[in-house]
């Protein structure tokens, strides 16, 4: 169970989030109520409002901080949670109280514009080209034809997959951001992945690219991820997330520009290299663009558009549908031995269908054995829970006693020499068409006595190995 400790800090820096977010703690247990209550108030000042701004909600759903302002923001605060008496918390109340901390915005029930729920919204191409100016990012974003019939697949044609997409979008968009952010490339990147999937964890193309990045195999396994029978990373959103921007950053480096490389990502580089060639050596996509393969064409201008929709989702009546689902944040726990999704979701309550969804690298819903842990995705409500029922669902592990379990052990044999003086060492040199049985024979010993002399585990010799063999004195070596 999660100590008060953590439990006290936790929930005293959800506080500082609900307070710049102006949602009080009406909605949140008495108890913990109280316990806000308890800390001395942050004074109001440009400040202490600008160190708020920069709190910002990481995918595991706990708030991260830059260290300093952390530190400088919490003082007046950690010095006084020493004083505080902290009530007893069971890890139901502590699960229901991050529950309600991380909701889904409710689904807009009017447009700011007085759109009806069903109109399709479309724009003249003036409106579109200062749209795009608008639109900061180290991405050259271009309005053509191209990019304007994506927008119209988008924003009319497929108008209630893109609302699905864009609900689907507060899964898996924190951390793509956090990934993004820490290898210092452009936000807007994370729209690839609805182009790519559809934000679908278990997409799956003819050719056998899966998972929210659209991954291969082979480009899988050269980035590092593991694919096997029991475990695909591929279909792991945070895994693959890495390896994916790894990637897209090489690209970037290889080809001088993101509209290059964001298409080397679909095609590969070898079909990229090709169409350089064929365009005299440009690295403009758009000069480019007709020497790639079809689909890759249009990788570029649909990703654009996409880019352009996200900026632009009210103004086209795009109206996000969140997921339904009992969970609002997600984290993670180690996991030291093998054990099915079925035994976790029996022991701690937590749905099955809910742990497939969150962990649908795990192909045959079995946690495997590895070294250093692995990381079981959970919904945050549940993490108390189930860190409380762990004693039940393991005995104490650790990669050492795991292997020590797991080991096929053979007894090494030590070569015996046998006592007296009436025995003469011989070093035979093995032949072809020998065996151990006609070597006994030969020299007038067992076949165990050859075995034990050379601490050998069974009968298998080989052409050229040298047999150390003590044959009696009294017998006339041949």
């Amino acid at each position: 169970m999660i100590s008060k400790k953590y439990s006290l800090i936790f929930l005293t820096t959800a506080l500082f989030f609900l307070t710049s977010c102006h949602r009080g703690i009406s909605f949140l247990p008495t108890k913990v109520q109280r316990l806000f209550i308890a800390l001395p108030p942050i004074e109001e000042t440009k400040v202490n409002r600008q160190k708020l701004k920069l709190m910002k909600r990481d995918w595991n759903g706990q708030l991260a901080f830059q260290t300093d302002q952390f530190n400088t923001l919490l003082d007046p605060t950690t010095a006084a949670i020493s004083n505080i008496v902290v009530p007893d918390f069971t890890a139901e109340e502590l699960d229901s109280a991050v529950n309600r901390l991380f909701m889904f915005p409710s689904l807009a029930s009017s447009s700011p514009y007085g759109f009806a729920k069903n109109d399709l919204v479309d724009y003249p191409d003036s409106v579109y080209r200062k749209r795009f100016r608008q639109i900061s990012t180290d991405i050259p974003l271009v309005f053509n034809n191209q990019v304007r019939t994506f927008i119209e697949v988008y924003a009319i044609r497929k108008h209630d997959l893109t609302q699905r997409m864009l609900g689907k979008s507060v899964l898996y968009y924190p951390y793509i951001e956090q990934i993004l952010t820490e290898h210092d490339i452009p936000d807007e990147l994370k729209h690839l992945v609805m182009v790519e999937s559809a934000l679908e964890t278990g997409a799956a193309s003819s050719k056998a690219a899966v998972g929210l990045w659209q991954i291969r195999p082979a480009t899988g396994r050269s980035l590092g991820l593991t694919i096997n029978r029991t475990v695909d990373q591929r279909l792991d959103p945070y895994a693959s997330t890495r390896a994916a921007i790894r990637y897209l950053k090489k690209l970037r480096g290889m080809y001088g520009n993101w509209p290059m490389a964001i298409a080397a990502y679909n095609c590969g580089p070898g079909n990229m290299h090709k169409a350089i060639v064929r365009a005299g050596g440009s690295k403009n996509f758009w000069r480019v663009q007709r020497f790639l393969p079809r689909e890759t064409r249009s990788y570029v201008p649909a990703f654009m558009a996409l880019v352009y929709l996200n900026e632009f989702q009210p103004e086209h009546n795009l109206r996000p549908e969140y997921p339904e689902l009992s969970f609002r944040a997600v984290d993670t726990v180690q996991i030291y031995q093998e054990i099915s999704l079925e035994e976790i979701a029996e022991y701690t309550a937590v749905n099955l269908e809910e742990l497939q969804f969150l962990n649908p690298a795990l192909v045959r819903n079995k946690v495997p054995f590895w070294k250093g842990g692995y990381s079981l995705a959970l919904p945050l409500n549940k993490i108390a829970q189930f860190e409380r029922e762990r004693s039940y669902l393991f005995a104490p592990h650790n990669y050492a006693n795991q292997i020590a379990k797991t080991a096929r052990i053979t007894k090494q044999r030590r070569a015996v020499v046998p006592q007296g003086s009436n025995y003469t060492k011989l070093i035979y040199r093995v032949r072809r068409g020998n065996t151990m049985v006609n070597i006994a024979r030969r020299y007038g010993c067992s076949v165990n006595d050859i075995r034990d002399w050379n601490a050998k585990s069974d009968h298998i010799i080989r052409v050229g190995e040298e047999l150390t063999l003590y044959i009696a004195k009294s017998r006339t070596s041949p």
